[in-house]
């Protein structure tokens, strides 16, 4: 227990360059308010790396006194890890670990608490469930992927899901309640803040069935400040990779026929005869594919960036060809990122209308989940 007296001044320096929180690795916690009643008051201790007395833990002969009032030799911590360096675990923290705790804790708040304005990012999540795969995703566990290019702006995230919903992608009401939602957590939640200028950038993490992230990308290609984010599995991050190129290939239908599908072969490669078992043989077929099909292929938004501009054209070139009034078929198979990319560039005032389809197995492969039509 502290003997000596500590100034004030020295006091409110600690709390300042602690943030109220308990410095000790891994706690954060805030010292200023009971996080249960929410009740706020002062719960913390001061305590000394080296003791302010030579018996003390850590103490010196010596630089117990020379050190007893220094801003260096305290840290803000509280009662459970007071007790635990000081009382229950004293050999297991020497001065240079604490030393390390002290630092590393001081600097990440003086980077949290020196971030500008312009590299706050809101964190938008969505996510559905996948074949009968729930889909666990919450603020905690994405908002270290945006640091340090960006930084949270506010300590939770707009959430477009549909909650508590039990419904799975095998059911042609799925698509029904999930379109309406996401329609509506869209107007709810992001338009009227676009309208106010209060999103001056967003990161974007989404995990559902690829028809509904196409639909949300059309929701999103007026935001030009947005980071559509792509889950790896290798290594399991959210973090992207310096840039990389990727070569994406259109490939044009050999005949001009009734109906217009477009494989998108990017995660794995689509044969031609699951296109006609759907559409029947009266199909022009076109693809846009890469050399090595691959569901983890996307380590860049550079790759991300590609992709649009090779939508565009496809989108172009199908027009061209087949008029302005024909449905295009897509047919996906593609990661995530790139899905919300493709609705994205789609322009709904000059691109085709688009009839979007879902592989399942309880469906026996290829079936419809909506359609998204142009004005």
């Amino acid at each position: 227990m502290s003997v000596s007296y500590i100034p004030e001044k020295i006091k409110i320096l600690l709390w300042g360059k602690s943030a109220g929180r308990c410095q000790y690795k891994g706690c954060n916690t805030s010292l200023y308010r009971d996080d249960l009643t929410q009740a706020e008051f002062n719960q913390c201790y001061i305590a000394h790396i080296v003791a302010d007395s030579p018996k003390g833990p850590r103490g010196h002969v010596t630089r117990s006194e020379e050190l007893k009032q220094s801003l260096n030799n305290l840290m803000l911590l509280c009662d459970t890890h007071h007790r635990l360096v000081d009382r229950v675990e004293i050999e297991s923290h020497p001065e240079e670990v604490l030393l390390l705790m002290k630092k590393e804790h001081e600097d990440r708040i003086a980077l949290i608490t020196g971030i500008n304005h312009n590299m706050k990012s809101e964190i938008i999540i969505y996510k559905a469930s996948i074949g009968n795969n729930p889909v666990m995703m919450t603020y905690d566990s994405l908002k270290e992927f945006i640091i340090p290019e960006k930084y949270p702006a506010r300590n939770a995230a707009t959430d477009l899901s549909l909650s508590n919903s039990t419904s799975v992608d095998s059911r042609k009401t799925f698509w029904e309640l999930q379109l309406e939602n996401l329609d509506d957590q869209f107007k709810d939640q992001i338009l009227p803040k676009l309208r106010k200028s209060e999103l001056s950038h967003l990161s974007l993490f989404a995990m559902a069935p690829i028809p509904l992230l196409i639909k949300l990308g059309t929701y999103l290609n007026d935001i030009q400040q947005l980071d559509v984010r792509q889950k790896r599995r290798n290594p399991d991050t959210w973090k992207f990779d310096e840039d990389l190129h990727t070569d994406y290939n259109l490939v044009l239908a050999q005949e001009i026929k009734k109906h217009v599908a477009l494989k998108i072969e990017l995660s794995a490669s689509i044969t031609d005869e699951r296109i006609i078992k759907v559409l029947g043989e009266d199909v022009s077929i076109y693809s846009i594919n890469i050399e090595n099909p691959d569901n983890d292929f996307v380590k860049s938004r550079k790759q991300i960036i590609e992709f649009g501009e090779k939508m565009k054209e496809a989108f172009r070139e199908i027009k061209k060809i087949h008029g302005q009034d024909v449905v295009l078929n897509v047919f996906p198979a593609m990661p995530i990122s790139l899905a919300v990319q493709l609705g994205r560039v789609w322009m709904p005032k000059a691109d085709l209308s688009m009839r979007i389809f879902d592989q399942n197995y309880v469906s026996g492969g290829f079936s419809e989940a909506f359609k998204i039509t142009h004005f």
